[in-house]
């Protein structure tokens, strides 16, 4: 998806969410290498993104839940000095982290 050509800031987050909730679904809770690198380009994707401030908070919160294998392994490749280390940091209640997340995919 090209994010820049998108106007609305409620339309960005909602898009945002949408391609989450996607990349939930086809990525396997597993610590192999193919689904890592989804994962971390997936993240590299969201730090790019300049029109609206992604709810990585919330994302991150969800992913730590619903696929803590795939987490905890992008966490251990991810080395201290990358832009993605602070990600691994971040975390939030899971019901708020929810909510929050479908207040942008109605």
């Amino acid at each position: 998806m090209n994010r820049t050509t998108i106007v609305e800031p409620q339309e960005t987050k909602r898009i945002i969410i949408r391609d989450f909730f996607a990349l939930i679904e086809k990525v396997p809770n597993k610590d192999d290498q193919a689904s890592i690198q989804t994962f971390l380009r997936y993240l590299q994707s969201l730090l790019r993104i300049k029109q609206v401030v992604p709810p990585v908070v919330e994302i991150m919160t969800v992913i730590k839940q619903n696929k803590p294998l795939l987490y905890h392994a992008a966490r251990r490749i991810t080395l201290p000095s990358s832009n993605l280390h602070m990600l691994f940091q971040l975390e939030m209640d899971i019901m708020l982290a929810h909510e929050r997340l479908r207040q942008y995919d109605k």
